[in-house]
């Protein structure tokens, strides 16, 4: 289980790793009046973009990773690593963290 800290609507990380090289990786939340707000990172090349959720918020896990938090439109909070690949957890309401990770879209 991760705790998560530190939430912004942008990060800036030096030394990603993009294939054999490291790169910097730009973070940020980009925000629509309809949709909602999506993670966005850009290293080289075209940026990643997921899909939109209600909120969304870059954070760090205690194990010195970067993980995206989107408060998605059923209510609960889906948690993306930092590459944009994979979900890391999702945290229902029923779960004893979601009031705690939820005040981080506060």
């Amino acid at each position: 289980m991760t705790n998560y800290s530190n939430p912004r609507m942008e990060a800036k990380i030096e030394n990603w790793p993009h294939g054999s090289q490291r790169v910097l990786a730009h973070f940020y939340v980009e925000t629509d009046a309809k949709k909602g707000q999506r993670a966005v990172r850009e290293t080289t090349g075209k940026p990643k973009k997921l899909t939109y959720a209600r909120q969304v918020r870059i954070v760090d896990g205690d194990d010195g990773k970067t993980y995206i938090l989107e408060l998605t439109m059923y209510g609960h909070i889906s948690i993306m690593k930092g590459d944009m690949k994979y979900q890391h957890e999702t945290i229902f309401e029923r779960d004893p963290r979601y009031a705690e990770v939820r005040k981080m879209f506060d």
